[in-house]
């Protein structure tokens, strides 16, 4: 295309008005978004970590089994946390120990979680059998979940608690 002489050829390109009201549309997006996020990103910290707690109970079960001495998972209501102890029968008297390596370390839950129950320690046995306990998971906005511990085999039961 031939300009007459001292045309400019027109540029396209956004007014600042447009501009304005794509990052107005898209910080409204932002806003609505963020509580649906953050009630997610809840939601699943509290079904990982009941998992979590499970598979730690089916661990110390499976090494009571294999091992042939009584396991327990012990619990601090209060601190927040858990860890695994191994019946030591060596000395006078026998004791549980925590035990070592990656298992054997202090649990803590995430600092947005508490945990609660009426026993504080799960024992496992070596023929299958363990304490039948339940163990409640609340997260700061009320949700939670009960972790049920059946007293025979690897039966353990997660359930959601509507309130």
């Amino acid at each position: 295309m031939i300009l007459p002489v001292g045309a400019k050829k027109r540029q396209s390109s956004f007014t600042l008005i447009e501009l304005i009201l794509v990052i107005f549309l898209i910080s409204i997006l932002i806003g609505l978004s963020t509580p649906l996020f953050k009630r997610t990103f809840s939601s699943l910290q509290l079904k990982n970590t009941t998992f979590n707690i499970a598979k730690v109970i089916n661990y110390a079960q499976e090494m009571a089994i294999v091992e042939r001495v009584n396991y327990k998972v012990k619990f601090d209501f209060e601190d927040g946390k858990f860890w695994i102890k191994k019946l030591d029968e060596s000395g006078d008297i026998p004791v549980y120990k925590r035990i070592g390596g990656r298992h054997g370390r202090i649990f803590l839950l995430p600092r947005e979680l508490t945990i609660a129950g009426k026993k504080e320690e799960i024992i496992l046995y070596p023929d299958g059998r363990s304490d039948e306990v339940e163990i409640k998971i609340i997260d700061k906005s009320g949700e939670s979940r009960l972790l049920r511990v059946k007293g025979f085999g690897n039966q353990i039961e997660i359930e959601e608690i509507k309130e």
